[in-house]
């Protein structure tokens, strides 16, 4: 005699498939839970889901966080001076030169006794000297100052000189009046025109 196979009443099939989706379940979170390492892409994480107490300390590196959100640390100390550099290359030579100084030393007695050359004394009185330089002198700077030539170391008030020729610069000679000739006065203390040595120069 054959017993009759009896089949599971419909609440035991619904309870078993629920058991069997459960058991699964839990295996595929197990089996998720040891994911492969790097294997958990931008999309599976939640928006703040990352903190600070998941992040190992000095781990990050500056290349890690976005371009200006680090900010930039104080200044270090200034480097030594590097070596100096090799001189540059020498200038143009600038034009040359186009002033000269002429210049004569005379005795009380009119007489030269040094000059730069070219000077000639053309007239003497008590105290008024012409020399004669041989080309104008009117546009020059002319200066005139007592000397010792001759052992004349006698008191005197002033030296003074300037051009012949009449023109702005200078004044009219009572003799060789022309704008070569240089007219130079010497004075005594109580500035009486005296003869006396003196410097006479020219420049330009």
């Amino acid at each position: 005699m054959h017993r009759k196979l009896r089949l599971p009443s419909p609440a035991i099939a619904i309870a078993c498939i629920a058991l069997i989706a459960a058991l699964t379940g839990t295996s595929y979170a197990a089996v998720n839970s040891l994911a492969p390492r790097n294997s958990v892409a931008n999309s599976s994480l939640r928006n703040n889901a990352v903190t600070s107490n998941k992040v190992k300390d000095r781990s990050l590196l500056a290349r890690d966080f976005k371009l200006g959100q680090i900010p930039a640390g104080p200044a270090g100390p200034a480097g030594a001076a590097g070596p100096a550099g090799p001189a540059g290359p020498a200038g143009p030579a600038g034009p040359s030169g186009s002033a000269s100084i002429r210049w004569a030393l005379v005795k009380a007695d009119s007489t030269i006794v040094a000059q730069s050359g070219g000077i000639s004394m053309t007239s003497h009185s008590p105290g008024n000297y012409f020399l004669d330089f041989g080309s104008a002198q009117n546009t020059k700077l002319i200066l005139a100052t007592s000397a010792f030539a001759g052992g004349d170391t006698t008191a005197r008030d002033s030296t003074i000189g300037g051009p012949c020729g009449g023109t702005t610069e200078g004044m009219v000679c009572s003799t060789a009046n022309d704008t070569n000739h240089v007219h130079v006065q010497t004075f005594n203390t109580a500035g009486v025109l005296t003869d006396h040595s003196y410097y006479v120069a020219v420049f330009g």
